[in-house]
């Protein structure tokens, strides 16, 4: 019974669960075990407004519906309309295609992305595609994603720097009459996911990890792949789990592979990793945290960030409960305080010929994964109709050049 009520609780479909045993009337050994749920808001309107003391203003939207009809089965259509990324995604999940637990979904997206608008170095990306997957139960909380896709882009504006010269030393056949760069790739996946927790919404005991590989098909016009792990631990404190440790970490690292014509395929820069922003470093301005594009010697250019090919981030954060709330309003709002860490690098990055390239005997390494950064504050989410989650952070490590975000506001997601 208590492991029926926590794999309810586990699927997050549920504010609260309860059960009880009811003697079936005229028998000594039989009882109905009834359960009664208050079904949480899983038809979800998702969108984001942040504010940051120099990007000013974002704004994002969408609709998810993840338990649609009451089937089970999840339906989303998303829409993005920001200064950097217009994208249009429609996908569809059922996750019991098979009586054994196996699923099917697939998505089919549209994207428009403006790097200098989102914190990056300078370039346009017209990009569509799409993908089919399956998933595969291995026992309660085991959770295996095979997938395959295929994805064009139509890159222009590209800037001049270090690090875009090696990338395209092996694409030049790619480079049309108008200098954007035009690639094909078919590509394949695979994930595991744990979900050991108590609970989908507001946690607070157990743990949740996920591995996941990507890589392109050889023949690809970009050869590379890419591999991460996510981690989140929930330790409870308290007998009522009122105050609750958790932890969280990411490891990802990517890079081509193959060589063409004497060069190496590498990571392409719009795969980059990056940090900063409410998802991956709270205190910073969004995407500006790592390896920043270097110019040659006497340029006016602006060394923008570009992100780096491997990552690594952690997150300490300590939930507390509001005293002046009651226990029903408690439920919908968590309390925390946190300490953010991470670092992006470059693992391909020459330094030494950059420094040269650049003319600055100074730059700093960025293939030097010790250049982490870090953050510490507070943050509320409210789990209404759609989430909103406010926070306010403040960097204890930076370096030349980091833009800080002292306050976000988010609505629709929960980090």
């Amino acid at each position: 019974m208590e492991d029926s009520k926590t794999k309810l609780n586990r699927l997050g479909f549920f504010e609260n669960v309860n059960v009880q045993t009811v003697r079936v009337p005229g028998t000594d050994d039989q009882v109905d075990v009834i359960y009664s749920v208050k079904e949480a808001s899983v038809g979800n309107f998702t969108g984001g407004i942040g504010y940051g003391t120099s990007q000013g203003v974002s704004f994002h939207l969408g609709v998810t519906q993840n338990n649609f009809a009451g089937t089970g089965n999840q339906v989303g259509i998303r829409t993005m309309f920001t200064e950097a990324e217009k994208e249009l995604n429609l996908d569809y999940r059922d996750p019991y295609w098979t009586l054994d637990g196996v699923s099917l979904g697939g998505n089919v997206f549209y994207n428009e992305f403006t790097s200098k608008n989102a914190n990056l170095a300078e370039y346009t990306n017209t990009s569509y595609g799409t993908e089919l997957s399956w998933g595969f139960p291995f026992d309660e909380i085991n959770y295996f994603d095979f997938s395959v896709g295929y994805q064009h882009n139509t890159i222009g504006n590209l800037s001049d720097y270090f690090q875009l010269k090696n990338f395209l030393d092996v694409q030049r056949k790619n480079v049309t009459s108008d200098s954007s760069l035009d690639v094909d790739n078919f590509d394949w996946s695979v994930s595991w996911t744990r979900n050991a927790l108590n609970r989908g919404i507001f946690p607070t005991e157990g743990n949740y990890q996920r591995a996941s590989f990507r890589m392109t098909v050889p023949g690809s016009d970009v050869q590379f792949f890419k591999a991460q792990y996510n981690i989140r631990n929930y330790i409870p404190l308290t007998d009522d789990h009122s105050f609750t440790f958790l932890t969280r970490g990411r490891l990802g690292y990517g890079n081509g592979y193959g060589d063409k014509d004497g060069s190496d395929y590498l990571l392409p820069f719009y795969e980059n990793y990056t940090a900063g922003g409410f998802t991956t470093l709270r205190g910073f301005r969004s995407n500006t945290v790592g390896p920043r594009a270097v110019h040659k010697a006497g340029s006016s250019a602006r060394d923008e960030s570009i992100g780096g090919n491997a990552t690594a981030a952690t997150s300490a954060e300590l939930i507390f409960p509001l005293p002046f709330l009651s226990e029903g309003a408690r439920r919908q709002v968590r309390t925390s305080f946190f300490v953010d860490a991470a670092s992006v690098w470059d693992t391909e990055f020459d330094v030494d010929a950059a420094r040269q390239f650049s003319g600055n005997p100074n730059l700093l390494d960025y293939s030097d994964p010790a250049n982490y950064r870090a953050s510490y504050g507070v943050s509320l989410t409210w789990q209404t109709f759609i989430p909103l989650v406010f926070t306010i952070s403040k960097p204890i490590r930076k370096f030349d050049g980091d833009e800080e975000e002292f306050f976000n506001f988010t609505l629709g997601r929960s980090f």
